[in-house]
């Protein structure tokens, strides 16, 4: 039963920080990748025996696990609230958003079967049994443009479409809470969106060696924020194996690191993880900030979706038997010992 928000906003906070407290992030994380088999990383994470699968099958097994368990807590804590701001349902729609891709993807392969989905209770807004009538999937939701499958060759257009109307959701969302974190949400998900949108025009212009002006129609634009989009447009002017070039730039200090003498050229790959920490801390910081409002949920989503990549890293890590440092490195988690 649902409390009133005062009473509602006590418990989720303290049960929320119990379940931090036991989860594998912040110096935690190093635990999902000290083990040495996917059977030792189900026994670490689930008190479930372990299936008794081959080791593809098991890694699929513990991502499943693992998003389902996760799923479980954030709704377990978003019940608690009769009235809940927009913004927590919506963090866990995202997972319909991801659907709708791997919906379209399977419809296009032909696939006869509804591809595995995340359930999230009744908090879908994606009507999953009017499968494989998109237009009926999608009727009276966000996603509504999307009426009828494209050809494949256009699936990547529409993923990012996709994308761009949940990040204009989530703006909406976050500019209409009522409390006192508001201004502190708002800065924490306006840096999100102009990192994100960096991050695409980089991969444009350097995997696909795309001109500014090929790219700039590719990315996300808000109807009410222009100022998301000019950090990704400072960046066009910027010689990418130029090191000192970047310097001033917003996100320097997530650059990969520059050696006198030795060349250099950006990463986007370093630099994502780098945020990626930074961003995580951040709303670890202000889950404790904002104690009795809705923050410490809406920042309990982004630290536990980060424990969940993380799983996914280590377990997929095992499975094709890349070792453990290597591992880290590519999910972004520092050894111990080293800083």
């Amino acid at each position: 039963m649902a409390m009133d928000k005062s009473s509602a906003d006590t418990y989720v906070y303290a049960k929320a920080s119990g379940m931090l407290a036991k989860s594998f992030v912040n110096k935690r994380a190093n635990l999902l990748f000290s083990v040495r088999s996917l059977r030792e990383l189900w026994s670490l994470l689930f008190k479930k025996e372990v299936p008794m699968i081959s080791e593809p099958l098991l890694a699929q097994a513990i991502e499943k696990e693992a998003c389902s368990s996760f799923i479980s807590q954030y709704t377990s804590l978003l019940k608690n609230y009769d009235n809940p701001s927009p913004i927590l349902p919506l963090l866990l729609q995202s997972f319909d958003y991801e659907n709708l891709k791997e919906v379209s993807n399977a419809l296009n392969h032909g696939q006869k079967e509804v591809p595995g989905i995340q359930p999230i209770e009744h908090y879908n807004i994606l009507k999953y049994s009017a499968w494989p009538d998109i237009k009926e999937m999608t009727k009276n939701t966000p996603l509504s443009w999307y009426t009828s499958l494209s050809p494949l060759e256009e699936q990547a257009q529409n993923d990012s479409k996709i994308d761009f109307t949940y990040l204009e959701q989530v703006w909406s969302a976050v500019n209409a809470i009522k409390t006192s974190c508001r201004q502190d949400v708002i800065s924490l998900i306006r840096e999100k969106i102009q990192f994100e949108t960096v991050l695409w025009a980089l991969r444009l212009r350097i995997y696909y060696n795309m001109t500014e002006d090929e790219i700039i129609p590719k990315l996300f634009k808000s109807a009410t924020a222009s100022d998301l989009l000019s950090p990704a447009k400072k960046t066009f002017s910027l010689e990418l194996d130029n090191y000192s070039a970047w310097q001033k730039w917003k996100f320097s200090s997530y650059l990969n690191p520059y050696e006198e003498g030795a060349f250099w050229s950006l990463d986007p790959v370093w630099l994502s993880n780098s945020y990626k920490k930074h961003y995580v801390n951040r709303a670890r910081h202000l889950f404790h900030k904002h104690p009795f409002t809705e923050c410490p949920l809406f920042c309990f989503f982004i630290i536990k979706r980060n424990e969940l990549e993380l799983i996914r890293t280590a377990a997929e890590s095992l499975r094709l038997n890349v070792g453990s440092a290597q591992a880290m490195k590519m999910a972004g988690v520092q050894e111990e010992g080293n800083g």
